[in-house]
């Protein structure tokens, strides 16, 4: 059984890591995370999720507070491991990747050199794609630049969400690391350049690619919608306050309605679009919990009222 480093961060790693560890074929030598960070009002430490997954699983943490460190380079040296596995982390240093003699292999989920970046769950399914994929690659100084070793093609669904693509993508992910592991290894894989140019990028999502427009044809604001659900989740106003769109439907592609105005129906929040209109099945109102459409128009709309959703402008 070869041995590994593991780093990792966020709850996709997370999982990728429970499921390596599940499987028996690879044994994790240390885990490589960022240090406890404050969350909430009380600033509270609070592990990050592959930190709680490692503890659970009783292996060994490494806090990364400084890539750079040669004392963090001296620590892992110490461990005589000759490769190790990235999903989900910071940019590394050369000096850092030197420390591994086989190097770092990292799992993407996208199909190199397509949807390079942070974020390219999100913006797979914002940009309307039906195909997309995970590539483990060899780890390099440039940006999701190194040579593949295994890649697989994934579809989506119409109405799939970021956090369900991601789900969807927990299982073939750690099969692909762990075949990756081996093959790369013993030689039976062997890495290709990366060829052509990304068709687009996926950068870390900020608060301007969050807001509705809802001027836009329906099929792209629910494409919005669902790439970024469950979290960081789409912005729009009613009321005078913000409110997350969770999940939509599109009702209809064409014809026209105004913008952002609720289109009376007995039990569904129907909004108009540039294009056609959109069901909104979940809403979370600012400060409150998550409702579906129909609960939201009981406690928020009256029949005798008109009822609009508003954009936030960009500042």
């Amino acid at each position: 059984m070869h041995e590994v480093v593991y780093i990792g961060s966020d709850e996709f790693s997370a999982a990728i890591l429970e499921k390596l560890a599940e499987s028996g074929k690879i044994a994790i030598k240390a885990v490589v995370t960022y240090p406890d960070s404050p969350k909430g009002r009380g600033h509270k430490l609070v592990p990050n999720p592959v930190k709680v997954v490692a503890q659970s699983k009783s292996f060994p943490v490494i806090e990364a507070l400084d890539v750079a460190s040669p004392e963090l380079h001296r620590k892992l040296r110490s461990l005589n491991v000759d490769i190790a596995i990235l999903v989900s982390f910071k940019i590394l240093p050369k000096e850092f990747l030197a420390v591994f003699p086989k190097g770092i292999i990292n799992l993407h989920p996208s199909l190199l050199p397509d949807l390079r970046g942070a974020a390219p769950v999100n913006w797979a399914i914002i940009l309307g794609y039906e195909r997309t994929g995970l590539s483990t690659f060899l780890l390099e100084e440039k940006v999701d630049a190194g040579r593949i070793l295994l890649q697989r093609e994934i579809t989506i669904g119409p109405d799939e969400t970021a956090g369900e693509l991601y789900s969807k993508m927990i299982a073939p992910g750690a099969e692909m690391l762990i075949e990756s592991v081996y093959g790369y290894l013993d030689g039976s894989i062997k890495s290709i350049p990366q060829t052509g140019e990304p068709t687009n990028r996926a950068p870390k999502i900020r608060r301007a690619h969050r807001l509705i427009r809802w001027s836009k044809p329906a099929f792209e604001v629910h494409n919005l919608v669902r790439g970024l659900s469950p979290k960081p989740g789409a912005l729009c106003v009613f009321s005078g306050k913000t409110v997350k769109i969770l999940r939509t439907k599109v009702i209809t592609k064409s014809g026209k309605n105004e913008p952002g105005m609720v289109i009376p129906s007995k039990n569904k929040l129907i909004v108009g679009c540039g294009e056609g209109s959109l069901e909104i099945i979940q809403i979370q109102p600012e400060g409150g919990k998550i409702l579906s459409g129909e609960q939201f128009l009981r406690g928020y709309l009256k029949e005798s009222i008109s009822a609009k959703f508003e954009e936030i402008p960009e500042q």
